[in-house]
C-alpha cells in the first residue's frame, strides 16, 4: 500500500472513530475534538511507518509540529479508546466502509 493510500485509510477511520469531519483534522481548528482526532491521525500514521516530514506535509503541518505533538504525552482515555478502536478495525482487515 502506497503512503497517499495508508493516508487516507487512517484518515478515513479516525473521521469515523472520533466523529470529526476531515476538514476538521486536517485545518486549523483549535477545539479540543478536532485537535484529539489530529493527534489520533498523526500517531496512526507514525505507527504506520511514516516519517514526520511526510506527516507534515500530509496534514499541512510542519514537521517540527508533527515532532513535538508526538513527543507529547497525552493521557486522555478518550483518544487511548479512539486509538484502540482504529487499531481493532486494521487488524481485522474492515475498511473505511460502513457495514
Amino acid at each position: 500500500m502506497c503512503k497517499s493510500e495508508i493516508f487516507f485509510n487512517l484518515l478515513g477511520l479516525t473521521e469515523r472513530e472520533t466523529e470529526v469531519p476531515r476538514e476538521r483534522i486536517l485545518g486549523d481548528f483549535r477545539d479540543m475534538e478536532s485537535t484529539d482526532a489530529r493527534y489520533v491521525l498523526v500517531r496512526l500514521l507514525s505507527e504506520a511507518g511514516l516519517y514526520p516530514d511526510q506527516i507534515a506535509g500530509m496534514t499541512n503541518r510542519t514537521a517540527r509540529g508533527i515532532r513535538r505533538l508526538l513527543a507529547r504525552n497525552i493521557t486522555s482515555p478518550m483518544i487511548g479508546i479512539y486509538l484502540e478502536q482504529i487499531r481493532k478495525h486494521i487488524r481485522t482487515g474492515r475498511s473505511t466502509e460502513r457495514v
